[in-house]
């Protein structure tokens, strides 16, 4: 479900900001030439400002619910470092595969 939305995403606003979502995708645009370097530092710290005011405004609203999900990277206490690194990986890869496939491709829309 998660995939479809973030599909859904990329095809309707991913032409705003070439489908530039978090530092890695910027990244590997810049490291694969397809995005100019010079670039590279004001998105990342756009990317990184927007993600740190958005748990800033919904920390409030989730005190004391620490059972609450939300996101890959809160993996269970059962599972180790290198589990959620490797799962992290993959869902980027997954992420930027996507990207790609999308927001890159003139023939995919």
């Amino acid at each position: 479900m998660a995939e479809l939305m973030g599909t859904y995403v990329i095809i309707f606003i991913g032409h705003v900001s070439g489908g530039h979502f978090n530092p890695a995708i910027t990244i590997a645009f810049a490291v694969s030439c397809k995005y100019p370097w010079r670039q590279v530092p004001g998105y990342v710290i756009s990317q990184l400002a927007g993600s740190t005011l958005a748990i800033l405004t919904l920390s409030p609203m989730f005190h004391g619910k620490q059972d609450i999900k939300f996101t890959v990277t809160q993996y269970s206490g059962q599972a180790t470092d290198l589990e959620g690194f490797i799962w992290e990986f993959i869902t980027s890869f997954i992420l930027m595969l996507t990207i790609c496939g999308v927001a890159t491709e003139g023939r995919a829309i």
